[in-house]
Order: C-alpha cells, then structure tokens, then sequence
C-alpha cells in the first residue's frame, strides 16, 4: 500500500494490479472543492425534482431473489409514496415482474405484507372490492361485471408494469417502463469486478427496516465515507486500515471503497505488533495464531487470507478459489447508484438501502439486509457485519428472518456498528439545517459523495 498521498490519485492499496483486475485503481476523476448547497438536504422543491427526475427514471435495489424461489411467490418494494409487487411469474431472472401495488378499480393496495405466495390459479386478489389480476398483471376477473357501462371496462385494466432486473440474485426496479440503460448498463463495472461472487449461496440473516430522523442522502453519505472510522467505530481500528482506503468512481454514479482488514492499522504506534483482535480473528476461522507468530502486523492478514480460503474448502464454497487473496481478506464497499451499499466479504454480504420519506424530506427510511454463506457443522460460527463480530454456531440459513423494524437505534435492536452511526446521522441532520452551516467541506476521502452528488445533479439537468 502507497504510504503517501497524492490528492489527485488518492490511497492504492493493491498496486500490482493490472488493467482488468478488480483491485486496479481507476482513473483519477476531478469533482471539485466547492461546498453542496445545503438545502438539498432538507428543501421540498428539492425533493420532489429528486422524486421526478431521477427516483422515477433510476434502477433501484428492490429484493433478493431468494425470496421468490416459486412461482407466486412475491415481496413488497416500498419507494417514497410508491409501491410496487415484485412475483415471480416463470421459471429464471427473465420470469421476474414487477408492477405498482394498485387496483386499478379504485386505488387500493393490493398486497400489505412483505412477503408472500399468491396461488398462480387465483392470482392478485383485491381485498376491497374483489378484482384479480394473474401473475403477468392481467385483469382475469371484474367482480358483478354486468353493473359496469362497457365503456368504463372495456380496456380490461390491469396491473401497471414497471422495468424488472436481476443481477448475481439482487433485484432492481425502475419505475421508467423504458429505461435509457439496461440494469447492467447501470452498474458499469460491478459485474466485472464481482463475477467471481456467487451471491445466490448466501442467505438473509438479518432484515433491519427503520425510519430514521434523516434526509436519505444524509444517511447514505455516512457509509460511502470511512474517514469517520476513528471516531465512531474506535473497536475497529485494531483489524482495518481506517485512513488508508482507496476510493474509486466509475461512471453512472457508481463507486467504491475497500478497506484493508487483518493488518496493522497505519496509525498504530507500532505497526509491527500483531493484535490480540488479529489473533482472535484468525482463529474464529479456523487458523492457528501460532502458525503466524513470525509475520509482523503489516503483513499479519495472510495468516487470515489462509485461514478464510481453508474455511471456504471446509464448507464447500468452490467460488473462494476464484477470489483473489484481497477479496477473501477485505471489505469491498460498492455504492449503486442511487441509493444502496454492498459490503462484500468472502463470507458475508452487507445490503443497505436508503429511500425517501413519503412526505418529509428531513426523514428517510433505511434497510439492512446481513447475508452470510450457511456452515457445514455445529461448532463453527458465521460473521455478522451489523456486530462485525461472529455470531450463533452451525447456522443453516434454512429460515428466512421476518423483516424487524425496531422502535429505536439501540444496539440491541440494529447491532452495534450500525447503532454508532444510526446515532450521529439524525445529529448531522440538525446541523445541516442551521443557519450557520454553509455546505460540506469535503476531503479527498469523501470524494464518493461528491460524485454521487453530481449524478444526481446531472438528472436534475444541473450539470
């Protein structure tokens, strides 16, 4: 890893890598030093050209598809004063539909919960005034149709489609029926750099779904950022790099940041001395700290790297082997754009969303979805990132969790890394409507907010 800093070029941690690697450090991209107007945090106009301009037209993280493993089986996807039905309807990505959540006799919503089966033999029925719909959105029954004039019925309504999409099992929904980029359009390098995933083996640990006293950019903007490490999540600093990320920004508002987990941090005193967490963390995953006791803290993560890739054989997850040694070792942090973070480790998989309040911009809603890969015997435990510690011994991932939403940010309730945060953001919501406060003034390590910004700014037609 660079030990200096280049503010144009930024931290590269993997310096090796070649053009077509995913650790390969992208081009530098200028955005800038002046400050984000404030008011798009908390403004009402400002919120409702978001909503029509950009939420309306952008692909969107919707759902998993192991949720919808028959046909009928269907979820819930709420967005701002939007809702939509996502069901599978035939077999593979391409029989996913996505439609509006609405009759379109009187408005009512068609489904509550947020999972469910619909038998394909009845279909969608409205519990209002008893209109079905059929899995591909069609009207297949109009309730006493003789009391209706032709003319009101006579186009047969049915359900609104909007666009549907499937990427290594994530769904997305854009709301546009005739998007200008396909899904993988959109996400630009993602598929490249992940191709060597397989997400589907991973299974919903935890579903986390609050309301939070935030502007959803405000929310967002403390997970594409990890300058903030130090202060808010001191217990990390003994098994990641906090300062030393590299930040990368890739086109359609796509972007990144990977931090370095099982060395050193480069603010420890002594970089040489290997932590009792570094031990500890090799050997929840099977290795011996011992083996390793030659190997100083800067380099201490290939004990972990050997440790996680033995796990992998263990459990039967042949896709470790295609992974390079960064990848099982690091938390590779993408951001897609509009609205979402995936944290991707070798085991484990963070999902958070972050949406529009209906009707108050100064309130947003936010969705943490933990994902792990299921182990193979009762002694070993499986890695929760909302604790970033290890959690229950021989989980199989055989039931999905109901989605919780809390009543508070305890850590009790949301888990305590995200509890640090969960506390600050509705904070930096406060002061970022005070008159006293004139804009972010935002270091080369935030650079991902700035870009995000702009995209944003290049649907509103502001660039």
């Amino acid at each position: 890893m660079s030990t200096t800093f280049d503010s144009r070029i930024g931290f590269v941690n993997y310096p090796s890598d070649e053009a077509g690697e995913a650790g390969r450090k992208a081009p530098p991209v200028d955005l800038g030093t002046q400050q984000p107007d404030p008011r798009r945090y908390y403004d009402r106009d400002e919120a409702q050209r978001e909503w029509d301009r950009m939420w309306m037209k952008s692909w969107a993280f919707a759902g998993l598809t192991q949720d919808l493993q028959e046909i009928g089986d269907y979820f819930r996807y709420d967005l701002g004063k939007e809702s939509f039905i996502v069901v599978r309807a035939a077999p593979g990505d391409d029989g996913l539909k996505a439609y509006y959540n609405v009759c379109p006799h009187r408005g009512n919503r068609l489904v509550r919960s947020d999972f469910g089966h619909m038998d394909p033999n009845k279909g969608f029925q409205c519990d209002f005034h008893g209109w079905k719909f059929s899995v591909d959105g069609c009207n297949t029954e109009i309730r006493d149709e003789l009391i209706f004039r032709s003319g009101v019925i006579a186009d047969r309504p049915g359900l609104t489609e909007v666009s549907c999409g499937v990427w290594n099992s994530l769904v997305f929904v854009n709301p546009d029926p005739s998007p200008t980029k396909t899904l993988l359009e959109h996400l630009d390098v993602i598929p490249d750099h992940c191709r060597n995933y397989d997400f589907s083996q991973f299974r919903v640990f935890r579903d986390v779904n609050v309301c939070w006293d935030a502007n959803w950019k405000i929310a967002l903007e403390a997970f594409i950022e990890f300058y903030h490490a130090d202060d808010v999540h001191p217990e990390l600093l003994s098994l990641t790099a906090t300062r030393d990320c590299q930040y990368d920004v890739y086109r359609n508002g796509i972007s990144r940041m990977i931090i370095e987990v099982g060395n050193s941090n480069s603010r420890a005193e002594d970089t040489s001395i290997v932590t009792e967490g570094m031990k500890n963390l090799v050997a929840i995953y099977g290795g011996d700290p011992d083996k390793f006791a030659h190997l100083k803290g800067w380099e201490y993560k290939q004990a972990l790297i050997e440790a996680k890739r033995a796990w992998g054989k263990k459990h039967g997850y042949a896709f470790f082997d295609r992974l390079s040694d960064p990848q099982i070792s690091d938390d590779w942090n993408y951001f897609v754009f509009p609205n979402i973070t995936i944290n991707i480790f070798a085991d484990s998989l963070l999902i958070q969303a972050f949406r529009p309040h209906p009707t108050d911009p100064s309130k947003s809603y936010y969705n943490a979805i933990t994902l792990c890969l299921p182990v193979a015997d009762e002694q070993t435990p499986v890695f929760d990132l909302n604790e970033f510690n290890f959690g229950p011994k021989g989980w199989k991932g055989d039931e999905r969790p109901a989605r919780l939403v809390p009543t508070d940010l305890s850590a009790e309730s949301i888990g305590y890394v995200l509890a640090q945060d969960a506390l600050r953001v509705p904070e930096v919501q406060k002061g970022v409507e005070s008159a006293a406060f004139k804009g972010s003034r935002l270091s080369e390590s935030e650079i991902r907010i700035r870009h995000y910004l702009s995209e944003i700014d290049a649907y509103l037609g502001r660039s």
